[in-house]
């Protein structure tokens, strides 16, 4: 499972470290792609094209946010999300989705495409990816063994699950989904995020989760439960999900079904502009709470009166735009 460029160029699950160099220069790139789907991407070039955001709108505005548990982007959108769900509440419906793969076919035709290519690797050298062509096809067929190894899978019946950091992200994102579906006040769910994303690790999270689940004051063994009975299924629907909408990045952001922000409203140069209701919002502040607040509370066919309210911009760094996928 990869990485994403602006043409979402596929960096395997296994081969994240072998492509560290690519994915440098891949991050340049990676602000207009946070929201790219698998029907393409169209990036304007016009720096004075503004776009406008217009979903059909609704009683209820509805936000879906698809991530994965360890994807740093996609923890900072759950950064960026959970002052618009404080301020909302229960006035809107802000759904978390998680992104899964599926293996289809044998393992070994699974992995060989997302490994690296040893008849390449003269290339691979001559682009400093690797020192020499035999640390080239070593990491190559380290990285091919450790793929098709059953256990870097969730194994259920014949079928192989996994997503983009290994299979420790995905049994966290299972317990994330069933946490969600278990607790009625959403904000124990949130800090339980917020706790992982803190405290915990795509390589320790199978340990380090429950502690961070009862700070929240959830049931850990509901959750645990759920897990071990419910965990194909949950994968099986948000596949079904991901597929429907057309989605392979970490974070996408959808508004009542429609991607935010569109393509059309990303240019090259990074001075697109995006007009949102009776606002415009630039390319650099697409992903602030304040302006995902304005698609949310534009898609309301009566917004409530919280939507007035400026919400503070996040402390410390920008959002970074960049995202896994």
């Amino acid at each position: 499972m990869p990485e994403t460029s602006p043409k979402y160029i596929k960096v395997p699950i296994l081969g994240v470290i072998f492509f560290s160099l690519v994915l440098v220069v891949v991050s340049v790139y990676a602000g207009i792609a946070w929201t790219k789907l698998k029907s393409g991407s169209v990036v304007t070039t016009s720096a004075t094209a503004t776009a406008t955001f217009a979903t059909t709108k609704t009683d209820k505005a509805k936000l879906q946010f698809f991530v994965m548990s360890f994807c740093p982007y996609g923890n900072q959108m759950e950064d960026i999300l959970r002052p618009i769900f404080d301020l909302l509440g229960n006035k809107t419906d802000i759904q978390p989705q998680y992104i899964f793969d599926k293996v289809t076919g044998s393992l070994a035709d699974y992995c060989k495409p997302r490994v690296g290519d040893p008849t390449q690797c003269a290339t691979y050298v001559t682009n400093k990816y690797f020192t020499t062509e035999d640390e080239c096809k070593k990491t190559i067929a380290t990285n091919l063994a450790q793929c098709v190894d059953e256990k870097s899978y969730i194994k259920i019946s014949d079928s192989f699950y996994t997503s983009l950091h290994g299979r420790v992200e995905a049994n966290q994102n299972i317990r994330e989904i069933c946490a969600w579906n278990q607790t009625t006040d959403k904000k124990q769910w949130w800090d339980f995020v917020a706790n992982v994303n803190k405290n915990c690790t795509a390589q320790n999270a199978d340990t380090c989760w429950e502690e961070q689940a009862k700070k929240a004051s959830l049931d850990t063994a509901k959750i645990t439960e759920c897990f071990n009975k419910d965990a194909q299924s949950l994968i099986e629907k948000e596949i079904a999900l991901t597929t429907q909408y057309q989605v392979s990045g970490s974070p996408t952001v959808l508004v009542n079904g429609l991607p935010f922000p569109p393509e059309a409203a990303y240019t090259q140069d990074g001075k697109g502009t995006l007009k949102i209701g009776t606002k415009t919002a630039t390319q650099d502040k697409y992903r602030t709470p304040n302006v995902i607040k304005e698609a949310v509370c534009a898609s309301f066919n009566k917004a409530p009166k919280e939507c007035n309210t400026v919400l503070n911009e996040l402390s410390g760094q920008a959002p970074a735009a960049g995202g896994c996928g």
